[in-house]
């Protein structure tokens, strides 16, 4: 296969994208190449990049953005270590090289050449879709894999309560997790979005609106107890420091297991933790985890293929990918009420 160049997705700089070509790194024997049918905006890092909040060690303009795509294997070079074979429906995810753009995290590529150089992190390989599974849902099944990465941090317990901030995508998707990973624990999901609320009841046990309420609420469902163990995934900076306020106390004998706080956010301000002999006596255990791991994406596939995943209730718009700019506004605009604008390439 002889490629050099392809159709691309280029923030050309903060609040600018347009739908160019960018030349492609060599196809070196150990290559995959990949044509996406299906990638996505994501409400974290993309948006962030949108608006030029990402470090700048991390990436530069112009660059092409994105790790949430899907589609077909075109070539497979003589020396590529797979099973998979040309014609398999796969998730693509980063491409973390190209010849004249930055690469932040470059999925929003029609072809995208995946090797030892371009995809380095050992997340970074290629997963066939199984047939059952659509294109829309390995999409979304990328993100669902970071907070699978961090649920794993916890020690479950049986019957305990699991309280969740945020029910965006990220917030959904480790709801569904935690039940499945602990099918006794109670989950417990709050937002301050009426909206995310509705969507959030289709999967959490409990569901309380953010409104000043919550935190005397869980006490009053929990016997004053509050949570054992918290998944923050709001995304703002500001909640973190008010956590202690959900989280139960203890740890103080050594069959007394203390609360753990694990944090799912990729928060782009300071976090400032208040009062902090209020979390001194809390004697908690605070995790944190970023991107994935390996061999989520297949478990995330796997639960979807299952039926014990769930994404029909999540609000997402399919868009052309030739209107990128346009989706970009659009999904600046709208927040979390629309979870995922996904572009469709031709």
């Amino acid at each position: 296969m002889n490629i050099t160049h392809s159709d691309a997705v280029v923030l050309e700089r903060p609040f600018q994208a347009k739908y160019r070509q960018i030349a492609l790194t060599e196809i070196t024997p150990d290559s995959i190449v990949c044509r996406t049918t299906m990638s996505a905006i994501s409400s974290g890092t993309d948006m962030k990049t949108w608006r030029g909040q990402q470090h700048p060690e991390q990436c530069w303009y112009p660059l092409v953005p994105g790790y949430e795509n899907a589609g077909v294997i075109e070539y497979i070079g003589p020396d590529a270590k797979t099973e998979l074979r040309v014609g398999d429906r796969v998730m693509i995810n980063e491409c973390r090289q190209f010849g004249d753009v930055c690469a932040a995290w470059g999925g929003s590529v029609k072809y995208a050449i995946k090797n030892s150089v371009t995809a380095p992190s050992p997340f970074d390989y290629v997963v066939k879709i199984p047939d059952n599974v659509s294109d829309r849902d390995a999409v979304l099944a990328y993100l669902a894999c970071v907070p699978l990465k961090g649920a794993k941090r916890f020690k479950f317990n049986g019957k305990e309560d699991i309280l969740v901030i945020g029910a965006g995508m990220i917030g959904i998707s480790a709801v569904q997790i935690l039940k499945i990973l602990n099918p006794e624990a109670r989950v417990i999901c709050i937002d301050k979005s009426p909206i995310r609320c509705e969507i959030a009841r289709h999967y959490a046990d409990v569901v309380f609106l953010a409104d000043g309420s919550e935190i005397k609420k869980i006490e009053e469902l929990t016997g004053g107890k509050k949570a054992d163990k918290l998944m923050e995934c709001s995304g703002n900076a500001a909640v973190v420091g008010t956590l202690h306020k959900y989280i139960k106390d203890g740890g103080w004998a050594h069959d007394d297991e203390p609360a753990h706080i694990h944090l799912q956010g990729d928060y782009p301000e300071t976090i400032v933790l208040d009062s902090w002999h209020r979390w001194f006596v809390k004697n908690c255990q605070i995790t944190m985890s970023c991107a994935l791991a390996p061999t989520n994406k297949e478990q995330i596939l796997s639960w979807m293929a299952e039926g014990k995943f769930c994404t029909k209730h999540l609000p997402t718009e399919i868009w052309p990918v030739e209107k990128c700019h346009e989706a970009f506004e659009y999904k600046a605009k709208s927040g979390e009420d629309v979870f995922k604008v996904l572009l469709e390439w031709v």
